[in-house]
């Protein structure tokens, strides 16, 4: 495959999961803000939890689907010079979608019990 085009995925790739990352990070604190500093009906800490429960479903679909990318990236080279897939094929790629997972858990689990606590 060419070196080009694979670099240019693993580019793309890392750009998704930044922008994930910063969606996962900014949607929480803010969500912790809102709790924080608003005084918040029922209705509306409904509606807060139920943001909260879907951003963190949607980052880790996002989180799982690139790491499951970036493993098969670092897969796909076949150049046994490379770094990036000599690098790739020695990282827990697993491990890191199971902390990915329970960081998403543990960020909502925590909120919903602040909101409605």
């Amino acid at each position: 495959m060419d070196h080009h085009l694979i670099t240019q995925r693993a580019h793309n790739n890392e750009l998704g999961f930044n922008t994930t990352r910063m969606t996962f990070v900014f949607g929480n604190i803010a969500t912790i803000a809102l709790n924080v500093l608003a005084d918040l009906s029922s209705q509306e800490k409904l509606a807060l939890s139920a943001f909260v429960v879907m951003l963190n479903i949607a980052s880790f679909l996002s989180f799982d689907t690139e790491l499951k990318i970036f493993a098969a990236l670092s897969k796909d080279t076949g150049d046994e010079n490379s770094t990036y897939a000599a690098g790739g094929k020695q990282t827990p790629w697993g491990a890191f979608r199971v902390f990915c997972t329970i960081i998403c858990v543990v960020a909502a689990v925590t909120q919903l019990m602040a909101i409605n606590a």
